[in-house]
């Protein structure tokens, strides 16, 4: 159990097992790097594809046909208010943005903060598996210690729900109904969230080795207006691994006659009271050189869940010759408990191979958990807290959940020009801005922030092409307190009418610039996929560019060849193709890509194409 040389990365956990094919995915994660969400994809689609470092490629070609491909099969809900603004804007977040979904918590005083996965998988033979990833990280590119726990389970011919998973099931019941007003969750999408709810109750889960099935189960906080009382009354010894804490939670377990162990961070100590502190049976943080560092640059008031080293929530506590290890969102904090949504697995073993004292060993020749820890001095008074700091955060937070709660919308109107369009932003109720000093300013996330206004009844943002209308609104809050400044960037999805119908296409043309570019994405598409093809480097080289003036003439011939082993192999990746070219004749200079050349090999194989699929 947590064996620190034992690492994995979250798109290989998302790949699909051997034989099967990705049907629905929908993910959780408290906030969101829409750079992080844009790899997703590569995982359903390409299964080995990555540079010689490990990281998962990236070309735009590669990210672009994953998109078109599962768009419509991957669904991300997030904490309203908390996506990040990318350095960058990639054009590619065009065909993100029906995927990702704003939430809010039931209870006013908590957040959305679960990470959860789950992922429905068709076999050859079209049996019906699923994985559920429950994991302490989000969806972003933080550099943490975190845990995951992987579960991987068959759909069962049963009517009814077997009784464990009914928390699972009403978890992913509940994401359409968190959604931000005005927001609403296209009917395929929400039926399809709806089957994977109804169908997760009757899968039958492979629990990790060791662990009792009988007994393990999942844990949902937030949903129902319950207090979430999960470790049970009989606590013989105790391990909390939390990032977050809160002094009256680590009380609550030191009330058992039992021993208790805290693992958390300096800073997250320091706010704990000595007598608490003294009172447990050891106290440690993570060793300070394991700690990456990242380039995250805002406020302390702002920081929350952006941070380096332990990110870890995770409590085992022994119970006779048990122990239950809980692993997944829950911080030990009181707004974790009592008003957050949040989500957990419970696995239940014999004490001797996952209790307490397993966690904490230190063996030689092994490195395990214990070994990245270092003691904390629990006689070290504690700082003051600062009030200007806190007024700030509650000020920089009351700001966003005004701009949340008015329902920010959009409206795009087309001028004159036929090619500009002027984007305002309005709200369904007027906003209720709390007291004190501060600014907020709006800008599309495709602009530069210097092309941000400041925020009121409405702004208009005037004069953007195609590629620049966007539902991706960032807002910036600047506050002030004794002297002292924070801000906070965000990103909001935002509901948009009045875009044309056509602005996918546009985006589409924009992205494939050149003749010779399209030959490669379309050759890229059809051997996408042919497993000989990818084993051989063969898709990797239709990636790499040619700046030679005949490279669109040499692809032709292996255009033709490899057209024609598609439609022996699969007919859909033609018709795929064919998709392709009906979105680019869609839109303006779009059919100036499609050379005469190409038209003479493309007609007579689509043709071929129709003929089978009428048979």
């Amino acid at each position: 159990m947590l064996k620190p040389d034992e690492r994995a990365h979250l798109l290989e956990l998302l790949r699909p097992p051997a034989g099967c094919h990705l049907d629905l995915a929908v993910g959780t994660t408290y906030s969101l790097d829409l750079l992080s969400a844009l790899m997703l994809p590569l995982s359903f689609a390409f299964l080995d594809w990555e540079h010689a470092d490990g990281q998962p490629a990236a070309d735009p070609l590669a990210l672009l046909e994953a998109l078109r491909r599962y768009g419509d099969q991957f669904t991300i809900f997030c904490q309203a208010g908390h996506i990040r603004l990318p350095a960058r804007y990639p054009p590619l977040v065009t065909f993100l943005e029906p995927c990702v979904y704003e939430v809010q918590a039931p209870d006013k005083e908590g957040i959305f903060h679960p990470k959860v996965w789950a992922l429905r998988f068709v076999a050859e033979d079209d049996a019906v598996r699923y994985r559920v990833l429950c994991l302490s990280r989000n969806l972003t590119f933080d550099r943490c210690w975190d845990t995951v726990v992987s579960l991987d389970g068959e759909l069962q011919d049963r009517s009814n729900a077997i009784a464990a998973n009914h928390p699972l099931g009403d978890f992913f019941a509940a994401l359409p109904g968190l959604t931000l007003p005005g927001r609403r969750i296209a009917p395929k999408r929400r039926q399809g969230i709806m089957k994977m709810a109804d169908e997760l109750r009757r899968v039958r889960f492979k629990w990790p080795d060791g662990f009792d099935e009988r007994q393990c189960g999942f844990w949902v906080a937030g949903l129902d207006g319950r207090v979430s009382v999960p470790f049970g009354q009989r606590r013989d010894q105790s391990l909390i691994v939390s990032p977050f804490l809160s002094d009256e939670v680590v009380r609550d377990f030191l009330d058992y006659r039992g021993a208790t162990h805290l693992v958390s961070r300096p800073e997250s100590l320091q706010e704990i009271s000595n007598g608490t502190l003294q009172a447990c049976a050891t106290v440690h943080y993570l060793q300070p050189q394991l700690s990456d560092e990242t380039n995250d640059e805002a406020p302390a008031a702002e920081r929350g869940e952006m941070l380096d080293g332990l990110h870890a929530k995770l409590f085992v506590v022994d119970r006779g010759w048990d122990a239950s290890v809980f692993a997944g969102s829950f911080n030990a904090t009181r707004h974790a408990l009592e008003h957050n949504v949040e989500f957990m697995v419970e696995l239940v073993g014999q004490k001797s191979r996952f209790g307490v004292d397993q966690f904490l060993r230190q063996v030689k020749g092994e490195t395990n958990f214990g070994d990245l820890l270092q003691k904390y001095d629990v006689n070290i008074e504690s700082p003051p807290t600062d009030p200007t700091a806190r007024h700030l955060d509650e000020l920089i937070q009351a700001g966003k959940r005004a701009i949340t709660t008015a329902g920010p919308k959009l409206t795009a109107v087309r001028m004159d020009e036929n090619e500009l369009f002027d984007l305002t932003l309005s709200w369904r109720c007027p906003p209720r801005w709390p007291k004190g000093g501060f600014e907020i300013r709006a800008w599309p996330i495709t602009q530069h922030a210097e092309r941000g206004q400041t925020v009121g009844e409405s702004l208009v943002f005037s004069r953007l092409s195609y590629e620049g209308l966007t539902p991706l609104i960032a807002f910036a809050i600047t506050a002030e307190v004794n002297g002292v400044k924070g801000q906070s960037v965000f990103v909001m999805n935002l509901p948009l009418e009045g875009a044309p119908d056509d602005r996918l296409e546009h985006v589409l043309a924009s992205l494939l610039a050149g003749q010779d570019q399209l030959l490669r994405y379309i050759l890229f598409l059809l051997a996408a996929g042919d497993e000989s093809a990818a084993s051989s480097g063969e898709l990797a080289g239709l990636l790499v560019g040619d700046e030679n003036s005949e490279a669109c003439v040499q692809r032709l011939p292996s255009l033709l060849e490899t057209m024609m082993r598609a439609l022996h192999r699969d007919p859909a990746q033609i018709e795929r193709v064919a998709s392709l070219l009906d979105a680019l004749r869609k839109a303006p200079n779009g059919s100036e890509l499609l050379s005469a050349e190409f038209q003479k090999i493309w007609e007579p194989i689509w043709e071929i194409a129709q003929e089978a699929r009428k048979k």
